[in-house]
């Protein structure tokens, strides 16, 4: 764990900011997947990765260490802001890229376009390395339910942003629907990113057939989150007043969907490198 921290203080990257998954999240994801990476994927990986920090060990600077990356970058990049996420309304159960991702700007697209570089031996490395970047996170965004979700007010017409503008109060901590999807089921359960890997590798992975849900598309993730926000986290009292009962039933989604998103984000890069000679 120490060394992963240290990490992100060399290579830049910001402790205390906190979007989409929230660092903790993001973590988790990426550091799910990398156990499951093949040498030779593992390999490739590496060799991008040592571009970050010369001089430093490659198992120092891991796909943990950058799975924040992203927003950091949006901050000073606010045109990046959109592929984050994809917005289907919430009466809508499939994907309409003409409407749901205009232009391509959408998590969904965006992990095609970056896929593509990453695994274009043709691209200078220091674009590949950057696309590995926005994977890494992108695959994680997708998998929470309400950066694929969204609703309108129906009064108003406006939308909420993912529930950005749904007050709550969650064990009597004032917070809005989308953050305390991002980090505040997670910091429930376990306050360490790492402790909650191995939580789900010892409690949530042993015995489980993932017989058809290592592989599907980016869009057919983003449809199966939709459904969870629709089902499961816009599921809560007028009032807004969340505590036990609300926990147990998103707890279990969160640990399902952060699973997925790391077993996902591995076979993505083992299928996208697979074929790609360079390093």
């Amino acid at each position: 764990m120490r060394a992963v921290w240290l990490a992100w203080l060399v290579l830049g990257v910001s402790v205390s900011q906190a979007w989409s998954w929230g660092q903790e999240g993001h973590a988790i994801v990426a550091e799910i997947a990398q156990r499951r990476l093949d040498p030779a994927t593992l390999g490739k990986i590496e060799g991008l990765l040592a571009q970050e920090a010369p001089g430093l060990d490659h198992p120092n600077v891991t796909l943990a260490s950058i799975a924040s990356w992203a927003d950091d970058y949006r901050a000073d990049h606010k045109d990046t802001a959109g592929w984050h996420f994809v917005d289907m309304p919430d009466d809508r159960s499939t994907y309409d890229p003409d409407a749901d991702c205009k232009n391509g700007n959408c998590v969904v697209e965006a992990i095609a376009r970056f896929r593509a570089v990453l695994g274009d031996c043709s691209k200078p490395a220091s674009e590949r390395l950057q696309a590995l970047k926005f994977i890494v996170h992108f695959v994680g965004d997708i998998h929470q339910p309400l950066h694929a979700s969204d609703r309108s007010d129906a009064y108003t017409g406006k939308d909420d942003q993912g529930g950005n503008l749904v007050p709550v109060t969650f064990f009597g901590q004032t917070t809005n629907l989308h953050t305390l999807w991002d980090t505040g089921l997670i910091m429930r359960t376990v306050y360490n990113w790492g402790a909650y890997v191995v939580r789900l590798e010892t409690v949530w992975f042993p015995g489980r057939d993932l017989t058809g849900l290592k592989g599907g598309s980016p869009a057919e993730w983003a449809v199966d989150a939709h459904r969870l926000g629709h089902e499961i986290a816009y599921d809560i009292p007028d009032d807004g007043v969340l505590g036990v009962k609300y926990f147990s039933k998103a707890s279990p989604i969160v640990d399902r969907q952060l699973a997925l998103a790391g077993i996902r984000l591995a076979q993505l890069l083992r299928d996208t490198l697979a074929t790609a000679a360079c390093q």
